[in-house]
């Protein structure tokens, strides 16, 4: 037989509390006398809007309209990631940043050296 040292950091579900929580959301639900199609089209609204905000918010640059823009030196310690936290557009996924810098400055890994120039890409509209 093993045994194990493991202990949960949650305390045990109180069912007869999540059935009682689950009762109220039922009878504000009946007060409200909203029909369950609204509700359903509410969801699946919601759902469809927040997914969508994600998807355009992640792809808010595309790294093939890219041009050569200004240029840095770089300082002891910085990474692709550090730079490209400082430089990048506000709404831009800084993955695809860094997939930029790479191209620009036809890099073929994520290793850069303390003293050496990077091209910052400049993201036509």
């Amino acid at each position: 037989m093993r045994y194990s040292t493991y202990q949960s950091i949650y305390e045990p579900v109180n069912s007869e509390a999540v059935k009682s929580n689950i009762g109220n959301f039922k009878n504000w639900f009946a007060k409200a006398k909203m029909p369950t199609w609204m509700l359903k089209m509410i969801m699946a609204s919601l759902i469809i809007f927040i997914g969508c905000s994600t998807v355009l918010t992640v792809f808010a640059g595309d790294e093939n309209n890219v041009l050569p823009g200004s240029k840095i030196a770089v300082s002891q310690g910085e990474t692709l990631w550090s730079v490209s936290l400082e430089h990048k557009p506000e709404n831009m996924d800084t993955r695809i940043y860094i997939e930029a810098i790479k191209k620009v400055n036809q890099l073929q890994t994520t290793s850069i050296q303390a003293g050496q120039v990077l091209i910052l890409p400049q993201f036509t509209r």
